[in-house]
């Protein structure tokens, strides 16, 4: 393919990126191999190998927040790939003040979908910083961000030989996780999490940060921040998942708890810390004040890993709060982002909870699935509700179904029309249930 160079896009220490133009007068960003460093012919040839290896893992990627390879030649001395032109980079957009705390969410969740996608083939980016993710529009307009230059991304039982510092860009020491300043082959998901909170970081910290340490920063994001960045890989969040899920609960605009049991309790399941003595105070405030402004904070507060930890302490505990917290979810009004973080928390409490508090999870995901119309937590019910459904939990849902009666037929033709879907498609419990019930 014959590619005429328009402009350098940027440089780093394994390759340059170049704004090309194609014959039909489509362009492009090429990423090309070019080491511009003093390395051995040994660690040149290796580092293109790496390259080779990392462009073609990336090339079979479908997903939208991981930018996609168009095109590539990697046969060459120096071998290239294509990629999409992105409108800007994260980077510049934090520093031009267009990505603040309110549009941090929106942001995080892109990131961690991608690195999520990763993550489950066993890949780690290891690079992740600002500069390396990119910003795209869809054809309706909305911006979103995915994942690029992969020169850093290893597959976990990589033989290859590690680097050294010299091989890392400048800046990238503030996003770097401590351990693979030893050995880059030590990277696994808690890496990449380390990254994501030094991204984070940038948006919401006011105070300067040490690279490749523990961040600390006072406020509320503190415990997120940390539990991102702790010098002990393993005890930072098992998942990207986790990091989304804790920052979705974290609203600096709503006013703190008025009672001060509620800010120690808040307190211990920001910090993830959690006993038996603390889970059953948690059950009675919640109890106590179930329809309060300060239980609804608490219920903001309850991540998956608080919920899973929950369980483990005391199952009776866990099926008393997660019907409370279902009750509050299907009853709420909550922005339309959220929906989905509240809808992933209610599946937390459907996998772990008992038989009555899974038919209240599934009550819930359809009432702010309607009432919200929002499509995401209206096709989590159906999965949950379609043909493969445990007989036992269709057989309580339908007795749920008989009580709330008429109402419960308004919500399936809403429910219907939202997603354009048929009530035939639930299970054959449920079917009939409703064909006796509604019209």
């Amino acid at each position: 393919m014959s590619l005429k160079v328009i402009e350098i896009l940027g440089s780093g220490g394994f390759g340059v990126v170049e704004r090309v133009e194609a014959p039909d007068g489509e362009q492009y960003a090429r990423k090309r191999f070019s080491v511009a460093q003093p390395l051995s012919a040994d660690m040149v040839d290796n580092v293109r190998k790496r390259f080779v290896r990392e462009a073609s893992l990336q090339s079979g990627m479908q997903h939208k927040n991981i930018v996609p390879i168009l095109a590539h030649d990697l046969t060459q001395e120096e071998p290239w790939y294509l990629m999409p032109i992105a409108i800007s980079t994260l980077d510049k957009d934090v520093s031009d003040g267009i990505i603040d705390s309110s549009s941090l969410l929106k942001v995080v969740s892109d990131i961690a979908a991608g690195l999520h996608e990763m993550h489950q083939m066993e890949m780690f980016h290891r690079d992740l910083k600002p500069q390396n993710v990119l910003r795209f529009s869809d054809s309706d307009g909305e911006r979103y961000y995915s994942i690029s230059d992969f020169g850093f991304v290893s597959l976990s039982d990589s033989r290859l030989s590690t680097l050294t510092h010299t091989g890392m860009a400048k800046g990238t020491d503030y996003y770097t996780a401590p351990e693979i300043t030893r050995d880059l082959r030590r990277a696994r998901a808690w890496t990449d999490i380390y990254s994501l909170g030094c991204i984070i970081h940038d948006v919401i910290g006011s105070e300067d940060r040490i690279p490749c340490a523990e961040i600390k920063e006072q406020g509320p994001y503190s415990a997120l921040l940390r539990n991102c960045t702790r010098a002990n890989e393993k005890k930072r969040f098992k998942s990207v998942a986790a990091v989304r899920d804790v920052l979705a609960s974290i609203d600096v605009d709503l006013p703190p708890a008025s009672d001060q049991a509620a800010v120690d309790l808040i307190q211990a399941l920001d910090d993830t810390d959690l006993n038996k003595s603390i889970v059953q105070e948690l059950v009675d405030f919640c109890e106590d004040n179930e329809d309060t402004y300060d239980g609804g904070l608490i219920f903001r507060r309850l991540t998956i890993e608080n919920i899973i930890k929950i369980f483990e302490l005391s199952e009776i505990d866990g099926n008393q709060i997660g019907t409370m917290f279902a009750t509050w979810v299907g009853e709420g009004d909550f922005n339309f982002e959220y929906c989905d973080v509240l809808a992933e928390r209610i599946q937390a409490f459907f996998n772990e909870g008992d038989l009555n508090l899974r038919a209240d999870c599934l009550m819930a995901l359809l009432e702010m699935g309607v009432r919200h119309n929002r499509w995401y937590v209206e096709e989590k019910f159906k999965r949950l509700t379609g043909p493969e459904m445990d007989e036992a939990l269709a057989k309580r849902v339908s007795v749920e179904i008989r009580a709330i009666g008429d109402d419960f037929c308004n919500l399936i033709e809403r429910f219907e029309g939202s997603i354009g879907t048929s009530r035939k498609e639930f299970h054959p419990i449920i079917v009939s249930t409703l064909n006796d019930l509604c019209s």
